[in-house]
């Protein structure tokens, strides 16, 4: 395994934004609006210089319909925030704002924190497998980063099913908080069977997160690529 890249990208930070819409029978005019008039709005401030978006394959999803991956050079995700606000408001028109978005709790600014790995396989990403855990207080993060890139991410990535995945850290204004992102990319249209079908190909099932006391996932999803690719209107 090599160091991987998020779509052939690395990013030093994210901003996760988890979202839905207000109206179920408006979903395709809201990631209309998403694709041509929200991403080529903000990312033309160059600041979050590519945002990509996937679609929960659970209908039953908490408010976390999509997940959207705005990503950025910058080292610290909280700074290019307020470089972003500075940029925009001058010239933000509210028009072009959707009253469709209602976002959830989960997301927010991310710093990469390394573990990226990737096998010789390159492949397209149709979809993505995401873990979103929280580490106790009282629990070693070095101990906790050590288990999850030597053990968790190389036991998600044999079967070979899954061909990359990297990880990020949650940030405030305050500094780094005990949340962490896991994403695993794959091929595969069908993510909810892939991730199925991975974990019968593990050799050791049990060998997962509950094996380390003092880790919650939070949350997780399996989510499709949505297209089509985005362009200014």
């Amino acid at each position: 395994m090599g160091e991987a890249k998020l779509e052939g990208r690395y990013p030093s930070s994210i901003m996760l934004t988890l979202a839905a819409s207000s109206d179920p029978t408006r979903v395709a005019e809201w990631l209309d609006w998403y694709a041509h008039i929200h991403t080529p709005d903000v990312t033309s401030g160059r600041v979050f210089t590519n945002m990509i978006r996937f679609m929960n394959t659970e209908s039953d999803h908490g408010g976390r319909q999509v997940a959207n991956f705005s990503e950025s050079d910058f080292e610290d995700p909280v700074a290019a925030l307020e470089e972003l606000k500075r940029r925009r408001d001058p010239f933000r028109d509210p028009s072009r704002n959707s009253p469709l978005t209602t976002v959830a709790k989960g997301g927010g600014p991310f710093i990469s924190i390394g573990g990226e790995f990737q096998f010789i396989r390159n492949s397209p990403v149709r979809g993505i497998y995401v873990e979103s855990t929280l580490l106790e207080e009282s629990r070693d993060s070095q101990v906790f980063n050590n288990w999850y890139n030597d053990t968790r991410i190389y036991s998600m990535l044999r079967p070979g099913i899954f061909q990359s995945a990297y990880r990020y850290q949650a940030v405030t204004a305050d500094g780094p908080e005990n949340r962490y992102l896991c994403v695993y990319e794959t091929d595969r249209s069908d993510v909810a069977a892939a991730v199925g079908e991975n974990i019968a190909m593990i050799d050791d099932p049990d060998s997962d997160l509950t094996q380390m006391i003092g880790v919650k996932v939070q949350w997780e999803m399996t989510a499709e690529r949505i297209f089509p690719l985005e362009g200014r209107r």
